[in-house]
């Protein structure tokens, strides 16, 4: 399943972003095992990136969104326009995604986060607190970058 809109529309509806993760979460759940309990968390983790890409991306240009099958993952894909700062920004969070003790950092910095890390907080939980994969690809000379969120399997996290 793919969706694509583009910057200033996204911007201009920013007040109905839980609405579209909302729906993209319910049509990529329908076969799922258990969908309402999987449209929740994936509306949640939609939400986030939404969030994150709001507040993170270039004035004009187009952002794509595709969730993919790996098995029985969920891979979700945003390709955003960025400018450089908004790129540091991207290249920052996976660098903190992936020190040694993620859990104890986020944990500490929930309570005191750090200049610039605040923004980032809530796409660094879904590493942190519900063990998602996250991974950056920019091709080379471009102006996009791909966010890749690999989810858990739901069916396999238990209570949250």
């Amino acid at each position: 399943m793919a969706a694509k809109f583009t910057v200033s529309g996204f911007a201009r509806q920013w007040s109905r972003c839980h609405l579209v993760a909302n729906y993209l979460a319910r049509y990529v759940s329908a076969n799922e095992g258990d969908p309402e309990r999987h449209a929740t968390l994936l509306s949640t983790f939609v939400n986030e990136l939404l969030e994150v890409v709001f507040r993170n991306h270039a004035d004009e240009g187009e952002i794509d969104i595709i969730f993919r099958k790996r098995g029985r993952h969920v891979v979700l894909q945003l390709t955003i326009p960025v400018a450089d700062k908004h790129r540091m920004f991207y290249r920052m969070a996976v660098k903190m995604v992936n020190q040694p003790d993620l859990k104890s950092w986020f944990r500490a910095r929930l309570e005191e986060p750090a200049e610039g890390e605040d923004t980032m907080l809530g796409m660094l939980e879904l590493v942190a607190v519900y063990t998602c994969t996250f991974t950056l690809s920019e091709p080379p000379g471009s102006n996009r970058l791909s966010l890749f969120l690999e989810l858990p399997e739901v069916d396999e996290m238990g209570e949250v």
